[in-house]
């Protein structure tokens, strides 16, 4: 949730697995941890995110090989004396182990020496990084020894010398090498001798030149470009007086309270805490700071004003969310079940209903209704489409824009990206507000947008809650300067789908026995079998 007094938004860490916290931080109501502190006191502003996930695979970080030498990083139980091993898994009946000097034990130093993170989902990270590097070095390494690759003694020299292990102003110093301990140089030496013949494979693949004719035909591809001009009907396009009928018809749900809160796991302690504040023997701040769980502990539980609709989903049971709003102001709450565990609210002011001709109450609203009355924005936005489509098939495009007050968003020469290739350029490069990018996914829209004639108003497009309404402007081949640039990246282009494609075909292998996950939860995190 979201609090109207401040405006707490914590930019959001890309992760690969979220896991439950230790300490459960509030609600997890919905929008609270999409929200970071400012200045107290400042009015919220609520934020509209749209994360985009992509995933991708963690090779050997980008497929370069980094050596990590004499690192000291807790490994979560595997002792030193190399007594201990963890095996999560096996390819092509080679065990990926964990165990004290191995490969998997110095890519998990090179990744815990990057991610700083000592939390569940830090741990997981290293651990997960480490272990995919460990799979993709040893099919690489199996490859090899198929291919009888063999590490000669002078090459191995070189490679030593050119680690950087024992350098001295950026290069090779004997006199380093020489005051080296033997277990380093043994440890380098065992790490580069690893590593070199699954770096030869790869160096193979990626070596495969890319021909002048296999560039002109990508580039023959971009040539059927076409430009749009195109206006959107979003849910920002829902009229104010509409969003103000609705809220009116609905009062309940946008009615506003003025709160502090303290969460905590254990019910009975709650309880406890809740007798003394009514007792007067504490503040409700100092209770806060000294015993919430949740993200507003250190403002002594100040949470600030939540719509109705908001707070609901801090409890177990929504229908008690009346309950709180009939507390007298000034007073503390029963003790509520929430998602998080159990909740004790303190009603700083007394509920009210919001004022619907501000702004910001408008703009919640209409996002309220996007997401929980969803038919209501889209019929409206479907109808006003259909009345724009219909004027400016027979009219001036801009000149009906105009009329209804839209904005006409102008998107240069753009292919027929179906498939969304790589290889060709799309509209989400080309489409600068992102309206026809999020519609132009599916194939009939594409089919419909260039199989027009030229000059040709497209019937309205519907994504989402959002219908767009385009205009083919014109049919030309991409400029000269867009040819010049694809053509320079293009080898690296293909370079990086040779990667992908190779990291695909080894995690995606009948080879791989992947028992990753249970392995981490049982023996790194000791929390039971993930079975």
């Amino acid at each position: 949730m979201s609090s109207k007094e401040t405006n707490n938004a914590e930019a959001d860490r890309e992760q690969i697995v979220e896991f439950k916290p230790v300490k459960v931080k509030r609600k997890q109501m919905a929008e609270a941890d999409a929200a970071s502190k400012k200045d107290q006191g400042s009015p919220k502003k609520k934020l509209k995110v749209t994360p985009a996930q992509v995933f991708t695979y963690v090779i050997l970080v980008v497929l370069v090989v980094v050596l990590v030498f004499g690192m000291g990083v807790s490994m979560f139980g595997v002792n030193r004396s190399g007594g201990d091993s963890l095996v999560f898994g096996e390819y092509d009946g080679t065990p990926i182990e964990f165990k004290f000097g191995n490969y998997f034990h110095r890519q998990y130093q090179n990744q815990a020496s990057q991610i700083k993170d000592t939390s569940i989902s830090g741990a997981y990270q290293i651990w997960y990084g480490a272990y995919q590097n460990t799979v993709f070095h040893t099919a690489l390494s199996k490859l090899a020894d198929k291919a009888g690759i063999v590490v000669a003694e002078n090459s191995l020299n070189e490679a030593i010398k050119n680690s950087g292990a024992f350098s001295k102003d950026g290069v090779f110093d004997p006199e380093t090498y020489k005051n080296a301990t033997v277990e380093y140089q043994t440890q380098v030496k065992t790490s580069i001798q690893d590593n070199l013949p699954a770096q030869m494979v790869l160096g193979d693949v990626m070596s495969v030149l890319t021909s002048d004719a296999e560039i002109d035909y990508v580039l023959a591809m971009n040539d059927n470009g076409r430009s749009f001009n195109y206006v959107a009907f979003t849910a920002e396009s829902y009229p104010d007086d509409l969003t103000a009928a609705y809220a009116q018809a609905n009062p309940a749900l946008f009615t506003q309270i003025d709160i502090s809160i303290i969460t905590m796991q254990d019910e009975a302690a709650l309880k406890t805490l809740a007798e003394e504040l009514q007792a007067g023997s504490k503040t409700f701040a100092d209770a806060a700071v000294a015993n919430s769980i949740d993200t507003f502990a250190s403002e002594g539980g100040r949470a600030g004003v939540w719509y109705l609709y908001e707070l609901q989903q801090n409890f177990n049971e929504p229908d008690q969310v009346n309950v709180l709003f009939s507390t007298k102001e000034g007073s503390v709450s029963q003790v509520f079940a929430s998602p998080s565990g159990f909740t004790l609210y303190k009603v700083e002011k007394s509920p009210a209903l919001a004022d619907f001709t501000d702004v910001d109450v408008l703009a919640d609203v209409k996002t309220y209704i996007g997401s929980k009355d969803p038919a209501i924005v889209s019929s409206y936005l479907q109808e006003k489409a259909s009345e724009f489509y219909q004027a400016a098939a027979n009219g001036d495009f801009a000149s009906v824009a105009e009329q209804f007050n839209v904005n006409v968003v102008e998107v240069g020469a753009t292919p027929a990206n179906i498939g969304e290739s790589s290889y060709l350029s799309s509209f989400a490069y080309t489409d600068y507000q992102g309206a026809l990018a999020s519609v132009a996914t599916g194939e009939e829209a594409m089919k419909k947008l260039y199989s027009a004639a030229v000059g040709t108003v497209i019937e309205p497009l519907i994504s989402g809650n959002n219908v767009i309404v385009a205009k083919v402007m014109s049919e030309e081949p991409i400029d000269e300067n867009t040819k010049d640039y694809l053509r320079y990246v293009y080898p690296y282009m293909a370079q990086n789908q040779i990667q992908q494609d190779l990291a695909q075909s080894i995690f995606a292998s009948d080879k791989l026995k992947d028992d990753f996950f249970n392995v981490f939860l049982t023996k790194v995190m000791g929390e039971g079998s993930a079975n």
